[in-house]
């Protein structure tokens, strides 16, 4: 739907931008850059805006606590729009990347941060949703030798099997042999791990211990409940994966589509009326870096979309953001340049 809006609208400005259509239809539609301006850089995120609560209201992550990853990719976009914005002031900067370029850097530059801060968050909760249902099988396992709950916990926490979830249970064995009570050791864990799952199945394991006496039975049951809820889990993911490909076929899509047609444009006119090339190589080169920042921008806010539908969070979506940018550029830029060569049109600015 994206590709299409933008297309017409792309044939409605050269076409209404040219002598011509004047002469076929007499009339002239009035067309203003700020027409331009609002529907790239608002209607089209708009657009996207829309979506994206309705993914939100759809899809929900599994992780409980992401503002730190919300509060450092503010703090760097903040300072990547200022930079941005610097160019109108200070031409040189924009003369020197140019525009789509400095567009690109500054999107990439703004999430980074946070996208680096999110993967440590990430690499430490899915291992542990991983390695839960192992530990409470082990517990459970334990419990049927007769030993008391504690000790159970002691003896699968000593398991070396378990990555990065085990300087956590070390912390846990560490506690319960101080003689730390199951309720406090769940309120230092909660601080740690931030996976809702995790959190639910460590709670129902201290409230099982504690309050039913830690009755293999029950045990049994919460170590089934969690297997089967991270074979869920990992499906789904599984499942969605392929949809943040399609988001890389889309930003490619839409940089070829746009520049074809705006070639397409160049060569009728030339032919039509050839008194206009010169004046519409010039509006051509002046349209085709616009439309190469409104695509840039609109395939960074993709970017979020997939991280909301892949992994259930805007904060997944930084580094997809950031990565269909560079695409939507290094596309721009290498059908720009082959299409530039071939019709010998100015290259944009």
């Amino acid at each position: 739907m994206l590709i299409v809006v933008l297309c017409v609208y792309i044939l409605y400005v050269l076409l209404s931008s040219t002598a011509s259509l004047e002469l076929m239809a007499g009339v002239s539609i009035p067309t203003s850059p700020i027409i331009a301006y609002l529907a790239i850089f608002l209607l089209m995120p708009f657009v996207s805006f829309v979506f994206m609560l309705i993914a939100h209201n759809i899809q929900r992550s599994t992780l409980v606590d992401l503002k730190p990853v919300y509060k450092k990719t503010m703090i760097s976009l903040a300072a990547a729009v200022g930079v941005f914005a610097s160019a109108f002031f200070v031409p040189a900067l924009g003369d020197a990347l140019g525009l789509p370029l400095l567009l690109t850097i500054c999107l990439v530059v703004g999430v980074v941060p946070g996208a680096i801060e999110y993967q440590k968050i990430v690499r430490v909760t899915y291992n542990a949703e991983k390695s839960l249902p192992s530990f409470l099988r082990d517990i459970t396992e334990s419990q049927k030798t007769g030993i008391s709950p504690e000790k159970s916990i002691i003896h699968a926490t000593k398991r070396r099997d378990y990555g990065r979830f085990s300087q956590y249970l070390g912390l846990i064995r560490s506690q319960i042999e101080w003689g730390v009570s199951l309720k406090d050791i769940f309120d230092n864990f909660k601080q740690k791990v931030n996976s809702w799952p995790v959190l639910v199945n460590f709670m129902m394991m201290v409230e099982t211990i504690e309050v039913g006496g830690g009755a293999v039975g029950a045990l049994e049951l919460l170590s089934e409940y969690s297997e089967k809820e991270y074979e869920i889990q990992v499906n789904k993911r599984a499942l969605l994966k392929p949809y943040v490909i399609l988001a890389f076929v889309w930003s490619v899509l839409i940089a070829l589509t746009t520049t074809i047609v705006t070639m397409t444009m160049y060569i009728l006119t030339k032919f039509a009326t050839p008194s206009l090339y010169e004046i519409m190589s010039t509006e051509i080169s002046g349209q085709i870096g616009v439309f190469s920042l409104g695509i840039i921008f609109q395939c960074w806010i993709s970017g979020f979309f997939m991280g909301k539908i892949s992994e259930g969070n805007f904060a997944s979506g930084l580094k997809y953001a950031a990565l269909l940018a560079i695409t939507a550029y290094v596309s721009l830029i290498l059908s720009q340049n082959f299409l530039v060569g071939i019709f010998d049109v100015s290259p944009p600015t």
